[in-house]
């Protein structure tokens, strides 16, 4: 396995960016790039990496506001990903309106995730598992070989996404952990948008949203 994983926090809003890593090629993908995408620059021109993807757990413009900032001083413009059930969200500003925080949105997606998806970087793998709740179209990133799930806002430690915004539904996000986060090995790593990590087993125990 030659998959390097880091998280870095950044914009006003304590975004958690991750950032995937063939170690044998420098190949990166880059997951919700948010506010002061500055951070993540350095850190790509600092170890030589070269972004070919910038994949979204979602439409909300905290996610992908760093997007045409990357797309705009990288050497190559990266693919973007997201879910087809969050196009709408992305191209209307992602509920930056909402929050009176205006985000002009990035272009469409190069590509469209899908359930169950499986992605190649290098010899390792990253699942797409679609979680809708938060939004229609939320997913989550598994990486079977580090043991770890990126969840965006579908989960967070001891709490999960709100679902009060246009495409949120709370049964409709219990039923989204349950089937596709409580369906890990218990020693499963969760990064959530936002906040500390946390594991598959301490929510389960521990989630005081999550009656089983």
């Amino acid at each position: 396995m030659s998959l390097e994983f880091s998280v870095v926090m950044s914009g006003q809003l304590g975004n958690n960016v991750c950032i995937l890593t063939d170690k044998d090629t420098k190949e990166t993908w880059i997951i919700d790039p948010s506010y002061n995408p500055e951070i993540i620059f350095e850190k790509i021109k600092q170890q030589g990496l070269h972004v070919t993807r910038i994949l979204l757990t979602h439409g909300h413009f905290d996610h992908f506001a760093g997007i045409n900032f990357l797309a705009a001083n990288l050497p190559e413009k990266p693919q973007l990903a997201l879910h087809r059930d969050d196009l709408e969200l992305l191209r209307d500003g992602g509920g930056s309106k909402y929050f009176h925080m205006p985000v002009i949105p990035p272009d469409d997606p190069d590509f469209i995730l899908e359930d169950r998806q499986e992605l190649r970087l290098g010899d390792s793998t990253v699942q797409v598992r679609l979680a809708p709740g938060h939004t229609s179209g939320s997913v989550i990133f598994y990486l079977p070989g580090l043991k770890t799930a990126v969840c965006g806002d579908v989960i967070f430690y001891h709490g999960i996404g709100r679902t009060d915004m246009p495409g949120g539904n709370f049964d409709t996000l219990v039923d989204s952990i349950r089937r596709q986060v409580f369906s890990l090995p218990p020693e499963t790593r969760l990064i959530p948008g936002h906040g500390s990590e946390t594991s598959v087993g301490e929510e389960m125990q521990h989630n005081p949203f999550l009656d089983l």
